[in-house]
């Protein structure tokens, strides 16, 4: 079946979400461990290819520090330390999670009147416990308990369900604090902007080219569906993160609402980074995510047939927010991909054999020489078979 892409690209980032990215801790320019990783690029590349980066976040936050201390409601949700481990079981801290979802609202020309808003942050608030809520369950209008239960099942650390229930109970107080402080996340970007300007220059080329939708859904298996329309927003950092939601409407189950959230450095990552996934590095992350019993129960039930979250929690006997934290990890190692159908309106999980065959191609590289490996590799490079890795994909529906 032939798709309809009618995606619109904004011309700059959501700011606001800039902001507090900058604010946060970030891995990627605060962590030691990528700087000494052994994985094809040196430290000092790594270092030069940070640098603007660095520059762009210490700019941005030498100017909102002082302004957000006068909003000392948000500076009680920026997460300036290195996060628990645990909390790599939720996608991102509570505060980012729910910038995204309340992205529209912020960006409308006012805010809406008090209900309607109401019913837009418990629709918010939804979208993040998702995984935890019962199908038939719906955050109602004061739903304070409704977020507690969902709670008990979200995985992430206990100190980000603290966050995310104070979150909820303060949500009238913050929206009213990030409608005042994005005016000021917007001046401050545009002007820090210049130390990544050629980098973010690049990406919005790509973006504006009509078939980069498409190859981004393909890329991480998202077949079905006859339209697709949104929007697409670049974002600097985190700079390797794509980030896809996909809404059915009610009224065309074949049209997909759809969000992209682009970071500037995916095209680049796609076509520069020389490490393939059967070489050692990769393998072992591979195999790393191989060695779980739950994980391969997965991997045996999908198999059989593509099954869809609830499916799969029902039949292992476990919470829908446990196997989607396994479901995530298979899939960042391209291990299993995502198949949107319009059944139900359920998004279906698949085996991706490509990437199965790729483990076993690396197991048997294990028995040839360096020279024999490197031969291999130039071979599936010539052929179009090499499938480069970098990326972070967040896929929602």
């Amino acid at each position: 079946m032939s798709r309809e892409f009618n995606l619109s690209v904004r011309s700059e980032p959501f700011w606001l979400q800039e902001a507090f990215t900058c604010m946060n801790y970030v891995p990627m320019l605060d962590s030691e461990e990528w700087l000494n990783k052994s994985d094809g690029w040196s430290r000092r590349q790594k270092e030069e290819f940070l640098f603007p980066y660095r520059s762009y976040r210490g700019s941005m936050r030498t100017r909102l520090q002082p302004i957000m201390a006068q909003f000392s409601l948000l500076a009680g949700y920026v997460d300036s330390a290195p996060r628990e481990q645990e909390s790599s079981k939720s996608s991102e801290p509570p505060m980012m999670l729910f910038l995204v979802e309340i992205q529209h609202v912020l960006e409308a020309e006012e805010l809406p009147p008090e209900e309607e808003l109401e019913t837009e942050l418990n629709l918010a608030f939804q979208r993040m416990l998702e995984s935890s809520l019962p199908d038939s369950q719906k955050i109602s209008e004061g739903g304070l308990s409704d977020v507690m239960a969902a709670l008990e099942g979200w995985q992430g650390s206990d100190a980000d369900k603290f966050k995310m229930l104070r979150l909820y109970s303060e949500r009238r107080e913050v929206m009213d604090q990030l409608w005042s402080f994005q005016g000021f996340c917007t001046e401050i970007g545009r002007e820090c902007l210049e130390s990544v300007q050629e980098r973010f220059d690049a990406c919005m080329e790509e973006l504006k080219k009509p078939e980069t939708a498409e190859r981004l859904l393909e890329r991480v298996g998202i077949q079905g569906g006859e339209k697709f329309s949104g929007q697409i927003t670049p974002v600097i950092l985190p700079y390797n993160r794509c980030r896809i939601e996909l809404r059915t409407l009610q009224e065309n189950p074949w049209h997909f609402k759809t969000k992209f959230h682009i970071g500037i450095e995916t095209f680049y990552l796609q076509r520069s980074e020389e490490e393939a996934f059967c070489q050692d590095e990769g393998l072992l992350a591979r195999l790393k995510a191989l060695s779980d019993l739950t994980r391969l129960k997965i991997l045996h039930q999908l198999a059989e047939h593509p099954c869809y979250l609830q499916e799969m929690a029902k039949a292992l006997g476990l919470t829908p927010a446990t196997v989607l934290h396994h479901v995530s990890v298979l899939m960042a190692e391209r291990l299993i991909e995502i198949q949107v159908t319009t059944e139900k309106k359920k998004v279906y999980y698949r085996i991706k054999k490509q990437g199965l065959e790729e483990v076993s191609q690396g197991i048997l590289q294990l028995a040839m020489t360096r020279e024999e490996r490197e031969e291999q590799r130039k071979r599936q490079i010539q052929e179009g078979q090499q499938d480069q890795g970098g990326i972070q994909w967040i896929i929602q529906k």
